[in-house]
C-alpha cells in the first residue's frame, strides 16, 4: 500500500520547474511505461468481462468467432500502439499550451495526464460494461 501511494505521488508529481515545452515532454515520456503498466492489465481484464458477456449471453450468434482470428494479431499490435498515440496527445496538447501561455501552472501535466487516464479507462470499459452488464441484468432474470 506504501509502495502504490509513492507510485501515484511520483506518476502525477509536477514536473520540476520551470515547466516548459522540453520539461513537458521529458515529465510525459518519463511515465509512459508506468501508464502501459496500469492501463495494460485493465485491457486484459475488461477483454475477459466482454468474452465473458458476449459468449455466455447468446448475444453471439452460433458459428460467428467472438474475434474473427486474421484480427487477433491485428489488434494484439494495434490496441497497444492506439494507446501509445493517445497517451502522446497528452504532451502534444501541454506543449502548445506551455508556448502560448508560458505562466501555466506546472500542475496543468498531472491533471492533463488524470483526464487523460480517465478518458482511456472510460473507453476501454465501453465493451465490457455493455455486455457484461447486459450478461448480470440476464443472470438477474431482469432482462
Amino acid at each position: 500500500m506504501k509502495s502504490l501511494k509513492r507510485f501515484m505521488r511520483w506518476l502525477f508529481a509536477d514536473p520540476p520547474p520551470p515547466a516548459s515545452a522540453s520539461t513537458a515532454v521529458i515529465w510525459w515520456e518519463s511515465r509512459r511505461i508506468a501508464f502501459n503498466i496500469v492501463i495494460g492489465p485493465y485491457c486484459v481484464l475488461c477483454f475477459c468481462v466482454y468474452a465473458w458477456g458476449i459468449v455466455t449471453s447468446g448475444g453471439l450468434p452460433p458459428g460467428e468467432d467472438l474475434i474473427e482470428p486474421i484480427l487477433i494479431p491485428l489488434a494484439l499490435v494495434a490496441g497497444p500502439i492506439c494507446v501509445n498515440i493517445a497517451y502522446t496527445l497528452g504532451w502534444l496538447v501541454e506543449v502548445p499550451a506551455r508556448l502560448l501561455i508560458p505562466d501555466l501552472t506546472p500542475r496543468f501535466s498531472a491533471r492533463l495526464l488524470m483526464l487523460g487516464f480517465a478518458f482511456s479507462f472510460e473507453l476501454i470499459s465501453i465493451p465490457a460494461a455493455y455486455w457484461g452488464g447486459y450478461r448480470v441484468l440476464q443472470l438477474a432474470g431482469l432482462k
